[in-house]
């Protein structure tokens, strides 16, 4: 049980896990949708791709290759507000489904594998204006965030009735070079096709939110995978409270651009005004984000001017 697995490994949190990982001398093997070529297997450190659902036949066929694994790192699921509430059923296939699979996978084959799942700020839902604690009771407003509570919960599960060894990391607002949706996106889009002087983005610009650089949150995961004592759930981000609107000020200045912001006043019904985390539980476990935020965003725009279209 020497192997790392990566369910949802081609998405962004997930490939930049995979190098951090491959960096400390483990294989890492990925699951999940989508075709990948052997230069992308390398390019990301993965031993191998399985383009594949997340199902007893294809984890089965996995242990085959890679024998059983230490750690599992759970990253496949939906990914953002807006697409589980278009099609709310396919979000719930995609994180609910896909969860208890893996989980039984897990107590019936692999029972001593660690699990390690990601969840999000949104289950937290709207009703906070300081950091939020683990043990803090939110209400989830969108189906990705009732959804991700409900990947929560199915780890509550399997951990308290058949003694699994899960986590649960609720990531806030993670950000990098190679993300091609969210805020950071948005605005670098606006500024590449803007003729005028300034840009509009929705909400108020006053909501507040916890940026977490992807390098840290890859560095939180791994460093929880190598831990002997379990947590049942902890925060992923920095602490640090940051308006969208001076996030956009610092897309503008690294973009090097001299636009006005502007905001429209009309905020998604539901959209939380502070979504900032408490990390006092992962600081007292050693870890601290590294990546200031305007060197994080600089990265960003400096990858998106340059990136292949």
């Amino acid at each position: 049980m020497n192997s790392i697995w990566i369910t949802g490994g081609k998405g962004f949190i997930g490939r930049n896990l995979a190098k951090t990982i491959a960096s400390n001398q483990k294989k890492v093997f990925g699951i999940g949708h989508g075709s990948w070529s052997q230069e992308d297997c390398i390019q990301w450190s993965y031993e191998s791709w399985m383009n594949a659902e997340i199902d007893f036949a294809s984890l089965n066929h996995l242990a085959s290759q890679a024998g059983l694994p230490e750690t599992i790192y759970h990253l496949a699921g939906g990914s953002a507000v807006g697409p589980s509430i278009q099609n709310p059923y396919e979000d719930f296939q995609r994180t609910v489904d896909t969860t208890a699979r893996l989980l039984e996978w897990v107590r019936q084959v692999s029972p001593k594998t660690k699990v390690i799942g990601t969840s999000s700020a949104a289950v937290y839902g709207s009703s906070f204006d300081c950091p939020i604690k683990e043990n803090d009771l939110g209400h989830p407003y969108s189906p990705y965030g009732f959804h991700k509570s409900m990947l929560e919960k199915l780890f509550d599960s399997y951990r308290e009735s058949f003694d699994l060894n899960t986590t649960i990391v609720r990531l806030f607002s993670v950000y990098g070079a190679g993300l091609e949706k969210q805020l950071l996106w948005d605005i670098c889009q606006k500024l590449s096709k803007s003729e005028g002087d300034k840009i509009v983005l929705n909400g108020t610009g006053m909501e507040l939110r916890d940026w977490l650089h992807v390098s840290d949150a890859a560095n939180l995961l791994c460093s929880l995978g190598n831990r002997d004592v379990s947590l049942d759930v902890i925060n992923g981000g920095t602490g640090i409270a940051t308006s969208i609107h001076s996030v956009a000020k610092l897309v503008v200045a690294a973009w090097g651009k001299h636009h006005a912001v502007e905001f429209s006043g009309v905020a998604r019904k539901g959209d939380p005004q502070s979504l900032v985390a408490d990390t006092s539980l992962a600081t007292s476990f050693g870890h601290n984000a590294q990546v200031p935020l305007a060197e994080g965003i600089k990265e960003v725009v400096d990858w998106f001017k340059v990136r292949k279209h």
